[in-house]
């Protein structure tokens, strides 16, 4: 058996952000299916139904950074969390924007071109509209941040880079996704160092492309 294992699925931007994790920790993981949602094996695993969970052992840890504080700490190799409490703030910061405000609005992107490549039907116009000043928005505080520095809290990468890479990997594979990432030099310069460590094509769970 693997060191760890994450229970997530392919799709999971945050199973891929714990596994980018563990890579650049260079500790073994393996991705098992998560149960279906609302299954009580699922609830079992984690207490809201989501995902990825961390099994360590006997230990399991759910909530992504929890799970990526728990492998950063855990194991030998390059620290992933800054010692400095400005750029470990710096870090917090932008994992917590990942989470409230860049996932809701990329993943909702995804998931509407995705629908409408599924069903067979054009996506919704008005929707996707809806999205476009957002999403400007987001790669334009990208781009400020990473226009001064390598990575987004500072010189060295950490957890942050790791969270929202997958999210920026996966929208730039919409029209509305490579349209703002045109306007934002900064973010693609930082996406395509992270797309050039190891780590992210070791960990790459699929390449999707939305017409």
């Amino acid at each position: 058996m693997s060191t760890l294992v994450l229970h997530s699925i392919a799709m999971s931007p945050y199973g891929w952000a714990a596994a980018l994790t563990a890579a650049e920790k260079g500790v073994d993981c393996e991705i098992v299916p998560i149960p279906d949602a609302g299954t009580p094996e699922r609830v079992k695993l984690h207490p809201f139904g989501k995902m990825p969970v961390l099994q360590h052992g006997d230990l399991y840890v759910y909530e992504t950074l929890a799970i990526a504080h728990y492998i950063d700490r855990a194991f030998e190799g390059p620290a992933l969390q800054p010692a400095d409490a400005k750029r470990q703030t710096d870090m917090l910061r932008w994992i917590s924007i990942v989470s409230s405000y860049v996932f809701p609005l990329m993943n909702g992107l995804i998931k509407e071109r995705a629908a409408a490549f599924w069903r067979g039907d054009p996506p919704n116009d008005a929707a996707l509209a809806a999205m476009r000043e957002p999403l400007a928005h987001q790669f334009g505080l990208i781009d400020a941040a990473v226009g001064k520095q390598p990575f987004l809290a500072g010189d060295q990468l950490t957890l942050a880079d790791l969270f929202l890479a997958p999210h920026l990997h996966l929208v730039s594979t919409t029209p509305e996704g490579q349209e703002a990432l045109g306007h934002a030099p900064g973010a693609a310069a930082w996406l395509e160092l992270m797309r050039a460590c190891p780590t992210f094509e070791a960990t790459n769970p699929l390449t999707l492309r939305f017409g």
